[in-house]
């Protein structure tokens, strides 16, 4: 898309969080059929990445998280058009009991080692960076990039 004042190219931004716990990943399936990363579009409200993070995954699975840093951001190519994707690392806060909301049509947790195979493509690489994030903020560590 072309913005009309600047003559700049931009494209929308999808902000995603990866909600670990020590059973996996959260994933919803989506209205293509496929799993993804729980997450949307930000709001005028929102002030934050982390503000788009935790109302998205509250919205679409009923869990408070807390959202902590970005752990990557990739171009996709979603339905015929590019995306920003950004994810963040998020870590519920509180009772894990998802529920389903009227956005997607499953979710559940997946262990980061049996990812579906119909996950769409790049979230892979993103959850594989919050997963070493999670693990360097556990051991203390920082976590080496990408």
């Amino acid at each position: 898309m072309i913005d009309a004042e600047t003559g700049w190219y931009f494209m929308h931004a999808s902000i995603k969080g990866v909600v670990l716990t020590d059973e996996g990943v959260l994933l919803c399936r989506n209205p293509r059929n496929a799993w993804e990363l729980p997450g949307g579009w930000p709001d005028r409200a929102d002030d934050t990445l982390a503000q788009v993070v935790r109302r998205e995954v509250l919205e679409e699975s009923g869990l408070d998280v807390e959202v902590g840093e970005v752990v990557g951001a990739e171009i996709f190519h979603i339905a015929g058009g590019k995306v920003l994707i950004v994810a963040l690392l998020a870590t519920p806060v509180g009772p894990v009991e998802p529920r389903v909301s009227d956005e997607h049509s499953d979710l559940r947790f997946f262990p980061v080692d049996r990812l579906p195979d119909d996950l769409e493509a790049g979230y892979a690489a993103l959850i594989g960076a919050a997963v070493r994030a999670r693990r360097g903020r556990e051991g203390g560590e920082t976590p080496p990039p990408g």
